[in-house]
């Protein structure tokens, strides 16, 4: 089956869809007339949807998802850069939250949005795991917190550089520093071979945050569970990573039982005149 089909009597031959395409899949045969799938390179198709969201016509269906419609843009102007900018300064690591759960359903919803995000040549290779009983985020805690403890025994750099062994007493005493009594968590993971799986990884997982943020919920980047799945297997088989893959990245997921008032300041960005053209060097957070 070719990768896309093109309806001949909604195409305008306009060819905005063949200039597109990033590997060239499509082609003009006849000038005026609709572009066809180069059969060469038809194979070369990743499925990006770049010929889908460009043609005005909605002339093209990706036969990978030849169940859904193209949605067009609700206007020409997508969002101002004033409630943009507000939206990135209003992110904020939430580690309080209330009693009310998070459904499946919208943790599912903010995967599909994280799907969104660029991955190496669109392979999309992100699967997530959810927890969405709050006694599940506590089985995981306790087994990151074991994680600890054996780190600290081992005397690994890590755990004198992270405080495990305090973090993992806190835990012990009622206080959990690790999954901040959340009720839910999502976690991403990908095989280990291939393009990019860790960067397409950690990039879903950011988009899957500020999908969170969207719809008014909390979420905070779980570090630690991360440091402990790779290095516990009991961590990786109570998430349900697969052989031959690696967690990347994980996030504590739930409704926010605080609300922050105020955008704190940020260094502003300086640039040093280089060689190859401008570096923007990291503006570390010391006190004066």
């Amino acid at each position: 089956m070719m990768p896309v089909t093109i309806n001949i009597d909604l195409c305008k031959s306009d060819e905005l869809c063949v200039r597109d395409c990033p590997l060239g899949v499509l082609k003009i045969v006849e000038k005026g007339q609709a572009p066809i799938v180069n059969p060469k390179k038809a194979g070369f198709c990743i499925n990006c949807g770049h010929c889908v969201a460009i043609c005005p016509t909605n002339a093209i269906t990706l036969n990978a998802f030849a169940d859904q419609n193209a949605t067009p843009y609700p206007s020409e102007k997508i969002a101002d850069p004033e409630s943009i900018e507000t939206f990135f300064k209003s992110r904020r690591s939430i580690r309080k939250f209330k009693k009310k759960p998070l459904s499946v359903d919208e943790i599912a919803e903010l995967i599909h949005l994280a799907a969104y995000a660029p991955s190496g040549h669109n392979t999309q290779p992100v699967s997530w795991t959810v927890l969405d009983q709050p006694e599940k985020v506590q089985e995981l805690a306790a087994l990151v917190a074991d994680c600890m403890n054996e780190l600290a025994a081992q005397k690994h750099p890590i755990a004198k550089k992270l405080f495990l062994s305090g973090i993992a007493r806190a835990f012990t005493h009622g206080h959990d520093m690790i999954c901040r009594d959340a009720p839910a968590l999502a976690v991403s993971w990908a095989p280990n071979e291939g393009i990019t799986p860790d960067t397409d990884s950690i990039i879903s997982t950011a988009h899957l945050e500020l999908a969170a943020h969207s719809k008014g919920f909390g979420a905070c980047w779980a570090g630690y569970v991360v440091m402990a799945a790779k290095f516990s297997e009991p961590v990786r088989t109570f998430l349900d990573v697969p052989e031959h893959h690696t967690l990347h990245g994980a996030l504590l997921l739930g409704h926010p039982s605080i609300k922050y008032k105020n955008i704190p300041p940020r260094h502003k960005a300086a640039g040093e005149k280089s060689n190859a053209g401008f570096v923007f060097p990291a503006r570390k957070n010391e006190h004066n």
